[in-house]
């Protein structure tokens, strides 16, 4: 009768188990109580037949446990699931490729430290390095720094 019992825990915990990979993704309650029971199931074959019983079925446990781990890794359902989208952008975009410290410009909007510019053919978000930039003012780009453009009011201009 022990071992019947022994047997269905072990069922149990490959059911839950099961359940936990393809029905409910993730690391929840189907999960806890898979393992829960695969380590009930151990501790009842050492308590109820010894030793040699004991390791032979925490080998097992381990042994298909690896195998439904490469079985699950390895499978169709997995590969379906997973995401296979690449990142193809970037930080430099076409007009920081034609944008240059030192290019001259007018603020579109005022700078109250973010606004717009047109900077030679370009229109593009920059940000004040010398406080508020009224809009019409003359700018000059001083610093490019992470994607974005620094500029200030252009005195050789005004």
């Amino acid at each position: 009768m022990t071992l019947i019992i022994i047997l269905i825990v072990f069922v149990l915990s490959l059911a839950l188990c099961l359940v936990e990979t393809f029905l409910i993704p993730g690391f929840g309650i189907c999960g806890i109580i898979s393992a829960l029971c695969a380590i009930i199931g151990v501790s009842m074959a050492f308590s109820a037949y010894g030793m040699a019983v004991g390791f032979a079925a925490a080998a097992a446990v381990l042994i298909v446990g690896g195998l439904l781990l490469y079985w699950v890794m390895h499978s169709k359902r997995i590969k379906r699931l997973s995401l296979h989208a690449t990142i193809d952008s970037s930080v430099a975009n076409d007009v920081l490729s034609q944008v240059k410290v030192g290019d001259s410009g007018v603020a579109l909007t005022r700078l109250a430290l973010v606004g717009n510019a047109r900077l030679g053919e370009v229109e593009t978000e920059v940000r004040s390095a010398s406080g508020f930039i009224e809009e019409g003012t003359p700018v000059r780009v001083v610093r490019i720094n992470r994607g974005e453009i620094y500029v200030s009011a252009n005195p050789n201009n005004i």
